[in-house]
């Protein structure tokens, strides 16, 4: 098993889920953790529990949608040795009867800001000679999903 001590990750998505999971997970491995994601109430109360671990947990609200706040997260968290891209949205329905501007969220976020997201992070990486970067994706990717095709694209 990883020892993560000393090092520290950046989660996107960690308000639920899979994302809060991955934070949980980081920090038993010991590695501090910058909790990022929109909703900063459920961000605290996670920061709260991970840092009960005896890591730092920082809760950092972010609507990575946003590539100006994409630019102010790495400016404010330069020393990230591990980024888990973890945060997705979906637009479920027929894709000719979807707003645009949902289908335009889910781009950005799904294939835009984690790709910002590894630009920003991964040339500090590179120059400190560590860093790793999870994408999370979904099996979505990989089979047929009715009334939620464009998100399975985002996906693969």
């Amino acid at each position: 098993m990883a020892d993560f001590t000393g090092k520290t990750a950046l989660v996107t998505g960690a308000s639920s889920g899979i994302g809060a999971d991955l934070a949980r997970e980081l920090a038993r491995r010991g590695a501090n953790v910058i909790l990022v994601a929109r909703r900063a109430e459920r961000l605290e109360a996670l920061a709260k529990e991970l840092a009960a671990l005896g890591v730092t947990a920082l809760a950092a609200p972010c609507d990575i949608a946003d590539p100006a706040a994409r630019v102010a997260l790495a400016a404010a968290h330069s020393q990230v040795d591990i980024l888990v891209n973890n945060a997705g949205l979906g637009v479920f329905g027929m894709f000719v009867d979807a707003a645009w501007d949902k289908l335009d969220n889910m781009l950005e976020v799904n294939v835009v800001a984690l790709t910002h997201l590894t630009h920003l992070f991964a040339g500090p990486m590179a120059a400190r000679g560590y860093g790793q970067v999870l994408m999370v994706a979904s099996t979505a990717a990989f089979q047929p999903v009715p009334l939620y095709a464009a998100y399975a694209a985002t996906k693969a």
